[in-house]
Parts: C-alpha cells; structure tokens; sequence
C-alpha cells in the first residue's frame, strides 16, 4: 500500500499567513488606536487555529491520526490553560500570564515594621530634593536637575534599595527624609510612609478597601500630596484622607463617593489630589452632578462642587491663563477651566468622546492648553487669548493614553501610543518619532527626558527637536510599569504593582538638601 505523503510546505504556508496579517495590521490606523497587543494575540490564536486545520482537513494523514493529533493538540491546550494564571493586561492589550505556581504579585511583598524613625525628622516641600506632589514640585512634570553631576545621564546610577511591595500604580511623593507613596496588600489600601534612602518603613495606614478589576489591575492609582506638613491621599474607591506627614497620624477622613451618592469610575480613581490655596481639590464619581469637589485643607468639610460632565482619570491641573488663576480639568469628552474659590466654570472645550485617559492638561504660556487622549484620538492645542476657547491644531500625532507630556523649548515630547515622538507647537508636526517603549511614562530633567519604559527599563533622551538621541539606558524594574518615575534631588524612584527601587546619581558638588 502507498504511504501517504504529508503536506509540509502547505504547512509553512499556513504558519506564515497570521504573521504576513500582523505586519499588514501595523500599517493601519488601527495600530495606532493602541490595539498591537491584541492583534499580536490574535496572531498566536490564528496560527494555532491554522495548524489544526492544516492537522484535520490538508495534512494527507490517516484519520485515525488526525483524530490523535488533535486530542494531542486539545490536551496540550487543556495543560496550558490549567497551568497559567491571567495576572492582567499591557497597555496595548496583550494579555500578562504567569505559571500558576509561582506565587501571586500581592503574596511576596515585603513585610512593613515600622522602623520608629525619629518625630523631629524635617519634612519639606520646597528645597531642591523635594518632589512633593505628582509631577513634582510645580506639577509641570520637569525638574531642573541642578543637583546632578553634569554627566549625570551616561552613567548607571547607585541602587539604595529594593523592595518587594503591594500592587497599584501609585507614583512617590518626596519631601525631606520621606517618600510617600500607596499600596494594596491584600484586602488593605495602605498609605506607606518610606525612609527615601534607606527604605525602612517609618508608618503605615491601613484602609479595609480593594478595587479589583481585570484590565486596569487592582489597587490604587494616585499619587499623594505633600503639603504644609501634611500628606493628602485619594484612594481607588474614592477615600480622601489627610494625615500628618510625620508620625502617620488620621487629620480627617472622607468617603467621597459613598457621601454625594456617585458610583465610580469603571478604572477607578486616578486623579491625584490638588492643593488650590486653604482646599484639596479633586474629581468625584461617574456622573454630570458637580464631579469636581474641594475640602478644606484643615477639617475635610466640603468647601464647594462644581462641573456638569463626567470626569476622566487625569489629575487636575493649576495655572493662569489670560491673567486668571484657575483649575483646568480634563473631563470625560471635554477640558474645562474653573473659578478656584467656587469651581464656577470660566469656560469650556469639546475634545469629542474619547476612552478612558490620564494624560494631565498642559498648560502653556498664558493663554494655551494641550490635551492628549490615546486610542487614536490624539492631541487638541487650545487658545484662550480672545476670551473664548479657540482649537488652534488637532491632529493625532501625539496620543499620550497613559503617558504625561513633558514641554521644553517650544516642543513637547512624549509618548504616542508607546512611542516616543517630538511635536512642534506652533503647528502641531511632528519633528521625529523614535523608539517605541510601549506604555511607560516621561519626566523632563533638565535638558534630557527620562523614559520609563513599560517593561521597567530606564532611558534617558536629550531633549532635542533634530532627532532621537539616546544617552543612557539601563534595567531597572523587571514587569509592567505605568507608575511615573521621581526624581528627587539626586534620588531616582521608581516603583511598579511589585517592586520599588531607589537609585542615587552622583552630585555636582555643591552643598545638596538630604536627598
């Protein structure tokens, strides 16, 4: 009897389709919406599904052998599934998967024994090595870098320590000896309060709260404030509370949402708190009902609410445009500028309906604003100058999703879906687009940018609208990162849903705060 010969260059020939189908899905706007994760999924799948075809239907095999293969195939699917834990998502919608038997993200931090730190320890907000409130110092996300040895960037900085900790995407917050930051640990919301250089846990408060959700990941998303002595927090389920930056101490507790009947947002909250003269300012739940509230600073009792859109999950911004001082928020399909003693809207700007974004408001001279939203939607330069907001460029050349932009000299740089680019204002070009570092985030130091690739590793760029040029890089964290790096004097922070680490760069040799 003839055997039967098998069919391997159809074979190939099908293996190779679902690749050719992925590079042919880079070129389309679709790529650039922020959908390559789950098109590089969807490529596995179809060459998987192409093998068993190619298995049942075109091999030339026996049928008995077909059927075997196939219950090889399907045994081998069933081994996987049981053998892998969904642990959540990339930024581009690539699913993170891990062995089942390696142990859980929030199984292996690190304990917390409060290390009896001194009470008289100096708790500062606004000496150099200070970075006291999200996006540092003056919420512009760049600091100067005048503490650092001038070669600063072409060199490895020194590791202090290295924690295991608890999941969220909270970045630091830095003042005097202290970094702050907050933790889901279990069943707990903790704000921890660090020694920043040596990373001894100096107080800890525990909050019986966790939001869980699968493509965001669990845990709180904000960053705390410092200020006047104080540490103010916004958890994920909406608990805004202050404490005494020192000694850990409640001031005062509110549950925003629970208290105005508002649900919350699908993702959480995510906007971190904003200090407006003797108020913390923040968003409330998903709903048109005044979401944008304020407390007094020294009680928690509400002070104001304001608005008449949904808000998004950005934090919101302070600064002056056409000589008047006010909050700019990025809502829901819409950017708002309010009056900071009542929350009267000043005016207001349609952006279109866009998906959920946290790229913070950019305020620029002293009648401009740029919002960016990803998932293809892009970027919105608004100008007040006549009284009324006027849409000088939209384009989506820059569509920052995760990602904070960062202005210097005329051009703002950032990451466009992933990608880091530099883009003109006057017009809205983009000058260059360079390396992809998928869903990170970007702090201006100085005169270079400070990249946080999405996969943890450090890059730093100088900031230049000729081209990319990459001065330094090195592996710092080792899984997924959407928290914003600290650069506190000459301490760099930089922490992720598992581990925080603190590097110190050398100085320029003057005489330099504690940090």
């Amino acid at each position: 009897m003839k055997s039967r010969r098998l069919r391997w260059k159809l074979f190939l020939i099908l293996l190779v389709i679902p690749p050719l189908l992925r590079v042919v899905f880079s070129f389309t706007p679709y790529e650039d919406m922020g959908w390559g994760g789950a098109a590089s999924l969807l490529t596995i799948i179809l060459i998987l599904v192409m093998a068993v075809v190619w298995l049942l239907l075109l091999s030339g095999l026996t049928w008995s052998r077909r059927l075997i293969g196939v219950a090889l195939v399907g045994l081998l699917a069933v081994g996987l599934r049981l053998s892998v834990r969904h642990e959540g998502y990339m930024g581009d919608f690539f699913p993170q998967l891990a062995w089942v038997w390696t142990p859980k993200p929030d199984e292996v931090a690190d304990s917390l024994e409060v290390s009896g730190m001194a009470n008289d320890s100096p708790l500062t907000t606004n000496l150099p090595g200070d970075f006291p409130n999200f996006l540092g110092p003056n919420r512009d996300n760049w600091v100067s870098g005048s503490q650092l040895a001038a070669n600063w960037a072409e060199q490895t900085p020194r590791e202090l320590w290295r924690h295991n900790i608890g999941l969220g995407w909270s970045a630091f917050a830095v003042a005097g000896s202290f970094a702050y930051t907050m933790e889901q640990r279990g069943d707990d919301e903790l704000t921890v309060c660090y020694e920043a250089r040596t990373g001894n846990p100096v107080w800890v408060h525990r909050e019986n709260v966790r939001f869980s959700e699968s493509m965001g990941g669990d845990g709180p998303r904000t960053t705390p404030t410092v200020h006047e002595g104080k540490v103010y927090t916004l958890g994920a389920t909406g608990l805004l509370l202050c404490f005494d930056g020192v000694t850990g101490e409640v001031i005062w507790r509110r549950d925003t949402l629970k208290e105005v009947d508002q649900g919350n947002l699908m993702w959480a909250k995510s906007g971190s708190p904003l200090i407006v003269d003797d108020t913390v300012v923040i968003t409330l739940g998903d709903s048109k009902d005044r979401p944008l509230a304020a407390f007094d600073l020294l009680t928690g009792e509400p002070r104001w609410r304001a608005g008449d859109t949904k808000p998004g999950y950005a934090t919101p911004a302070l600064g002056t445009l056409v000589g008047k001082r006010q909050i700019v928020v990025h809502n829901k399909g819409s950017v708002s500028g309010h009056l900071p003693g009542t929350g009267e809207i000043l005016w207001s700007y349609d952006i279109g309906g866009a998906p959920a974004h946290t790229s913070v408001p950019l305020i620029i001279g002293d009648s401009k604003v740029l919002v960016s939203v990803g998932y293809g939607r892009g970027s919105h330069l608004i100008d007040l100058a006549s009284g009324t907001p006027e849409e000088i460029w939209r384009n989506n050349k820059l569509k920052t999703k995760f990602a904070d932009m960062v202005l210097r000299n005329d051009h703002v740089y950032g990451l466009d879906e992933g990608r880091l680019v530099c883009v003109e204002l006057a017009e809205g070009q983009r000058t260059w687009r360079g390396t992809r570092f998928s869903h990170g985030q970007v702090l201006g130091v100085g005169d270079k940018l400070l990249v946080q690739a999405e996969d943890g590793e450090i890059v730093l760029v100088e900031a230049t609208p000729e081209e990319e040029r990459i001065v330094h890089r090195f592996d710092a964290l080792s899984s997924k990162t959407w928290n914003h790096p600290v650069l506190a004097g000459r301490l760099l922070l930089v922490r992720n849903d598992r581990e925080a680490i603190v590097y110190e760069y050398p100085g320029n040799g003057s005489a330099e705060s504690g940090n």
